[in-house]
């Protein structure tokens, strides 16, 4: 049988052989035209990768009878359906690289809507939270318009040195 495929004249070998040489041009070609180029792409693919946008507030929630124009550092939020006013004192992102104090100043005029979990709002719209000051810590979506309460709390007095 060895000797049988090494002869030249064997037609088998012959078919066999352009068979093989096709498959491999057809091979080569594939990866010249789809792999390599995706492999390439892949190489210098740049990330637009933004930081979360967690910020941490510290101000003081008044009530309000009707809404009025929201500006940096008094913004008009909406709590529910009723309008209050937040004196924003201390902005702070959580991740360093996110830029709080920019995103609220491009807040509409419209102002703020907290959103959140019942919990949070309710204590948010407790007698006790109001008109202190206090640290609400969130996601800012300011193109939304909207800010999603993940905390609440009364902000610690720091103490006065004489």
């Amino acid at each position: 049988m060895v000797a049988w495929s090494r002869r030249k004249e064997n037609i088998f070998f012959r078919v066999l052989q352009r068979t093989m040489t096709r498959r491999s041009i057809a091979l080569k070609t594939f990866l010249a035209l789809f792999v390599v180029p995706a492999w390439l792409g892949a190489q210098d693919a740049v990330l637009d990768v933004q930081p979360a946008p967690l910020v941490r507030l510290t101000g003081v929630l008044e009530e309000v009878e009707k809404p009025r124009a929201s500006s940096f550092p008094v913004l008009s939020v909406w709590l529910g359906n009723k309008p209050r006013v937040f004196r924003v004192a201390q902005v702070e992102p959580v991740i360093p690289a996110y830029p709080a104090e920019d995103r609220l100043r491009e807040v509409s005029s419209l102002g703020l809507r907290f959103v959140g979990d019942d919990e949070v709002l309710a204590l948010l719209q407790s007698p006790e939270m109001h008109d202190r000051s206090i640290v609400i810590e969130g996601w800012l979506r300011s193109g939304r318009g909207i800010l999603q309460i993940r905390s609440v709390k009364v902000a610690e007095e720091s103490p006065r040195q004489p």
